[in-house]
């Protein structure tokens, strides 16, 4: 359909999917929009002592209501919320608010506090992309039971945590440090170890409500600094990865930019919190404009 380009009330919503072909109803609409799926739509006034018209969402959130619907039979409501947070990230705040991104990351993380189920999920976000094949199914199976259990409880055991990892990535006691990968961003235990409580630190702080605005902002322009220098040696990196994990080096997409969205911002979040001076450095460059090629 054409672009919209007015704001447009909750029933207009509907009726924009209908026309795209997604049945769906008001409720949908108010359940995403608690969710941070989409942001709260702007309330009007009627006039004094006569009430209010019906609130209009934007045309930006109107437009992301379609995309939302266009990729649902494929995802759940958590894997849908990377989209805002995507957009937000690299888009900005006029397409998304950044009260909704917030709400949107709640929605993509989980309370990890409510069952161990929801932990283990939490837990496998945390561990995304941290994986050594060649490790034992036992070692493998501790660290994800550990990050689980810290997601859980909250409780972070860092002794616990960097033995786990040790144990997948330095198997055998081994006294040398192993690096893997190129030799400007290799893959080591110690960075490892140092993600990892980064994002358990960011968990912690986004579930008690500790982030704030001015954070979220600073996390942003950081990510967006490291980004870009990251898609200049992509190529590079990417020529150096080991034949058993050729994957390491994600590529530069819209697509995974934005799958990925969520994780890189729990990281950015946490490495601020626990390293402040060097957060401080990359706040002083200017945030590149980001743009992705077509394809």
């Amino acid at each position: 359909m054409a672009d919209i380009l007015e704001p447009g009330t909750i029933d207009q919503l509907v009726d924009d999917a209908a026309r795209s072909g997604h049945q769906v109803g008001v409720r949908l609409v108010r359940d995403w929009t608690e969710l941070g799926l989409l942001n709260y739509p702007q309330r009007r006034s009627a006039g004094k002592g006569r009430g209010s018209h019906q609130a209009l969402y934007s045309a930006n959130q109107r437009q992301l209501f379609l995309t939302l619907l266009h990729h649902r039979p494929n995802n759940k409501i958590k894997s849908l919320a990377r989209i805002p947070v995507g957009i937000w990230m690299y888009w900005g705040d006029q397409f998304v608010p950044t009260d909704q991104a917030r709400r949107a990351m709640i929605t993509w993380l989980g309370d990890p506090r409510v069952s161990k189920k929801q932990a283990r999920h939490s837990a496998q976000e945390i561990l995304r992309r941290l994986d050594n094949p060649g490790a034992s199914i036992a070692a493998r199976r501790e660290l994800l039971n550990a990050v689980t259990d810290m997601a859980y409880t909250l409780r972070l055991d860092y002794e616990r945590l960097e033995r786990a990892i040790r144990d997948v990535f330095e198997p055998g006691d081994s006294k040398v440090r192993k690096a893997v990968g190129h030799p400007a961003a290799p893959m080591m235990t110690d960075s490892m170890i140092d993600l990892v409580k980064a994002r358990l630190e960011a968990v912690s702080r986004l579930r008690d409500g500790k982030v704030t605005d001015e954070e979220l902002h600073q996390a942003r322009h950081a990510h967006l600094v490291t980004f870009a220098e990251y898609a200049l040696q992509q190529p590079s990196f990417t020529a150096h990865a080991p034949a058993t994990v050729p994957d390491m080096y994600e590529p530069v997409t819209a697509e995974t930019a934005l799958a990925n969205s969520c994780g890189h911002l729990l990281t950015t979040l946490g490495m601020a919190a626990l390293h402040p001076d060097r957060a401080a450095l990359i706040a002083a460059v200017p945030a590149p404009r980001i743009t992705f090629a077509a394809g």
